[in-house]
């Protein structure tokens, strides 16, 4: 499995920020809260579950910093949307946003 890495506002797989085969970002969204708005995983690695990775990273982030998420990624929010353990993190937003 390829290595995800931290940049700047991004966990993504690849040499570097700027030249990913894989990513998902996030934008500060006000006290506490972070918008997933980006998910993307090139051709060649899809279908090996990097989505879910991806997410887990941001998930795991979330966790660690108190933060709360708001998916407006479709990619993300199905996966966060479709599993209890991230139902903590959306705590507050109903599911719709």
């Amino acid at each position: 499995m390829k290595d995800i890495k931290r940049g700047n506002q991004r966990f993504y797989i690849g040499e570097n920020e700027t030249d990913t085969q894989a990513e998902i970002t996030w934008v500060p969204s006000g006290h506490n809260v972070i918008i997933v708005d980006h998910t993307h995983v090139a051709e060649d690695l899809r279908g090996q579950g990097i989505s879910q990775l991806l997410v887990d990273k941001v998930a795991d982030m979330a966790r660690e910093e108190g933060l709360s998420i708001i998916p407006t990624c479709p990619v993300a929010k199905k996966i966060m949307e479709s599993s209890e353990k991230y139902s903590s993190l959306l705590e507050g937003y109903g599911g719709s946003y």
